[in-house]
């Protein structure tokens, strides 16, 4: 009988989920890199990591929106919060940014990518967006410091590493620390699969075998946020699609790509 699924940690993720050598770096995180960090052009190299920030859609959102804030929750987490470095590199306030991990070792390691540590007020919170019991998510710092409060949360290579259920799960909790108003987005990018459903994590995290975790399609996407809104009493519309990328010739032959493995990028915005 499979386990029941938590939430991997740095300890338990195998090295296929990384990629260890960069050979070409996008314009967008040379420019981000010496533009915010001011790291000189010849040193970008050693820095890097992918940005495709410029064009994710609560960018223009936040511009336009004068208070709402913006949640960071990419990889059970915000990892190295590239992502409000850029809004902030776009001018939005600090105070507007937040970002929430499930270890403090990535948000140190955001700190030594940037060089910006104690030069900006942005609100970073460790907790475990998928932890079972419910009381103690509520009495826990996501939940006391976040809710109903921001009007975009990124969610980049978050939700393919758990099944349908705590999907569900942290979809639902990442609506409540939305503003309850038109127009609020929760987004993203993953792994996911061109035949949705669950599949092994074998290859993914030293126990991966004991787990399966669920890719998503643009037809299971939108019925997942579908589903959501019915949960939580709310109405919106998405957006999906889901295309190829660098990253997919990176993870062709790890142990948990299957032969229908693709990306797929969701937008599910609050009507």
């Amino acid at each position: 009988m499979a386990q029941a699924q938590t939430s991997a940690g740095l300890n338990d993720l195998t090295k296929e989920a990384y990629r260890e050598k960069t050979t070409k770096i996008n314009p967008e995180a040379q420019s981000l890199l010496e533009s915010y960090s001011k790291i000189a052009p010849d040193k970008v190299a050693q820095h890097f990591l992918p940005c495709t920030m410029g064009h994710m859609p609560y960018t223009k959102l936040l511009k336009t929106s004068p208070t709402g804030g913006f949640l960071d929750a990419g990889y059970a987490g915000c990892c190295f919060a590239q992502e409000f470095r850029f809004l902030a590199n776009q001018s939005l306030p600090h105070s507007r940014l937040s970002g929430c991990d499930l270890e403090r070792v990535f948000i140190d390691l955001g700190y030594r990518l940037f060089l910006d540590e104690g030069t900006q007020g942005a609100k970073f919170v460790t907790g475990n967006l998928a932890v079972p019991d419910e009381s103690t998510y509520q009495s826990g710092p996501l939940t006391q410091e976040q809710s109903g409060k921001m009007m975009a949360v990124f969610a980049s290579s978050l939700f393919h590493m758990w099944d349908f259920e705590n999907q569900l799960l942290v979809a639902k909790r990442m609506v409540a620390m939305c503003e309850d108003r038109p127009g609020v987005m929760i987004t993203g990018r993953q792994l996911g699969s061109y035949l949705g459903g669950h599949y092994p994590m074998t290859g993914m995290r030293k126990d991966g075998d004991k787990f399966k975790h669920y890719w998503h399609n643009e037809q299971t996407i939108r019925g997942f946020w579908h589903e959501i809104g019915e949960a939580t009493g709310t109405q919106g519309t998405v957006e999906a699609a889901t295309y190829m990328a660098e990253k997919m010739e990176q993870t062709k032959n790890a142990p948990f790509a299957e032969p229908n493995t693709c990306m797929i990028w969701w937008c599910a915005t609050r009507i």
